[in-house]
């Protein structure tokens, strides 16, 4: 079975941009691929590392112990279902420059052996779309310095051996929270953002 995994982290429900845009995304991406499904994963719902599981992540799978299997049960659970997907969208706000604890939850979860340490290449081939949105305007100009979202996301994806990384910013979101731009507004960030989708939904494997 062919599916799009898509990953949210807002909590603003139907107020998200991020969110917004991974509706969209989605539903183009499974217009262009028909007989694809759809996978959801909110990132809300995942706790943080306890070290047990991060000890259990780094082990490789035939040396773990009764007790290394059962708290690699979830990170598994989500390695799988990353490794099993066509494409992979993440849509995520900025958070004090960096990610949502929770997206880095997620990314803890799924480097482990079975992605890093054992230097799989699972996802060589994974097309990964990563949707941003914050209230300034940071994705170029003189706030990138500011970034460290993007740069941590472009890393950690790498790293587990990801190549196809393409990232879709709308910014800056907060003159549209604020009512000082229309979102249908051609030069709104949140119209930007709309405009990069057609060709990421092209990409899967």
């Amino acid at each position: 079975m062919s599916y799009l995994l898509g990953v949210h982290t807002s909590t603003r429900g139907e107020d998200s941009w991020s969110t917004k845009l991974l509706d969209e995304f989605e539903s183009q991406f499974l217009a262009a691929h028909e007989g694809t499904e759809l996978r959801r994963r909110f990132t809300s719902d995942i706790p943080h590392l306890s070290f047990e599981e991060q000890r259990a992540g780094r082990t490789p799978i035939a040396s773990q112990s009764d007790a290394d299997r059962k708290a690699f049960v979830f990170a598994n659970e989500l390695t799988d279902e990353l490794i099993g997907a066509s494409a992979l969208v993440i849509a995520t706000p900025m958070y004090n420059w960096g990610p949502p604890s929770s997206l880095k939850a997620w990314i803890d979860r799924v480097i482990n052996v079975k992605t890093f340490y054992d230097n799989s290449e699972a996802l060589a081939d994974l097309p990964v779309t990563f949707i941003i949105a914050s209230g300034g305007f940071y994705s170029e100009g003189e706030n990138a310095q500011y970034d460290h979202l993007r740069p941590l996301l472009r890393e950690c994806f790498t790293r587990i051996g990801v190549k196809d990384q393409v990232f879709i910013n709308c910014d800056p979101a907060g003159p549209l929270d604020r009512g000082m731009v229309a979102p249908d507004a051609p030069d709104s960030a949140y119209v930007k953002a709309l405009g990069q989708i057609p060709a990421a939904v092209q990409r899967q494997r």
